[in-house]
């Protein structure tokens, strides 16, 4: 059984890597997530009716409420961060993404969202990173589960210092690939280039109504991602070795084409964990 297992996984590995030179959207095929000698050692569980800033701040705006702009709107209304966008409820994290129409004096019209990321409260290097999410019914809306370092941008600092590594990012509703998300590693060259290495995988079942897993295993030899406990992806691209932080986003791109379904297009996000070596 153990060696036709080895050779299952041996084609998966070749598919895989053929649909990964192709850019060609596949489903998660590859071996289930292996935590043998890991130990939760940092988790959110969204217990309670408000977001613990003692693990959390806010990426892009303060907790107070007060909108800031993130981008002006070259394609119809501008883009605001906002900490009212944040809710904790009934064991789960809920960013929204909504339109307002500027009605009220203090809120001018466009599109409100916000982030939040642990940096400078807790950063690791290396270990398996994962979230339980349902993803936002958004057209042009991007929800995400990232990491990033806070040398990422600097073209300066080798990239094994940092590289922003983007778990999971949903930017397929309506579009074409839907039901898909993309992991993917980026940063800057001594150029001032940008480097990306990024992979659609199709996720099984409704992202958009149901909660799956994503995550990634990174180590000193690569990343490893996964969507439901299953490989979809492997490389050693970009790799870094210096600390990150984790960042949870939903924000809406400044698109042409943009839309919401609803009232306010939600990322909920169950929990998220953190896995190191014991």
């Amino acid at each position: 059984m153990a060696a036709f297992t080895k050779i299952y996984y041996f084609f998966i590995s070749i598919i895989m890597s053929i649909c990964l030179t192709l850019d060609i959207p596949m489903h998660a095929i590859g071996p289930k997530v292996d935590l043998n000698g890991y130990e939760i050692v940092w988790q959110d569980e969204f217990e309670g009716t408000e977001l613990d800033t003692t693990k959390w701040h806010g990426h892009g705006q303060n907790f107070d409420g007060v909108p800031v702009k993130y981008y002006e709107g070259e394609y119809g209304v501008s883009g605001y961060s906002c900490s009212d966008c944040l809710k904790v409820k009934d064991g789960c994290l809920t960013i929204s993404l909504r339109y307002e129409d500027g009605s009220n004096p203090d809120r001018p019209e466009g599109y409100y969202f916000a982030s939040i990321d642990t940096q400078g409260i807790a950063e690791f290097s290396y270990g398996y990173f994962e979230c339980r999410a349902k993803l936002a019914k958004a057209v042009a809306g991007n929800c995400a589960f990232w990491l990033n370092s806070p040398v990422a941008y600097d073209t300066s600092v080798p990239k094994e210092e940092g590289n922003e590594i983007d778990i999971m990012e949903s930017m397929r509703y309506g579009v074409d690939h839907e039901g898909s998300v993309e992991n993917n590693i980026h940063y800057f060259d001594s150029t001032g280039h940008q480097k990306l290495h990024a992979r659609w995988v199709i996720v099984d079942g409704n992202p958009y109504e149901e909660f799956h897993t994503y995550g990634v295993k990174w180590d000193k030899s690569g990343y490893t991602f996964y969507v439901d406990g299953k490989e979809c992806r492997k490389t050693d691209f970009g790799l870094a070795h210096g600390p990150e932080y984790i960042v949870l986003s939903n924000f809406m791109r400044d698109f042409k084409t943009k839309r919401i379904e609803g009232a306010s297009a939600d990322f909920v996000v169950d929990y998220v964990r953190v896995y190191q070596q014991k």
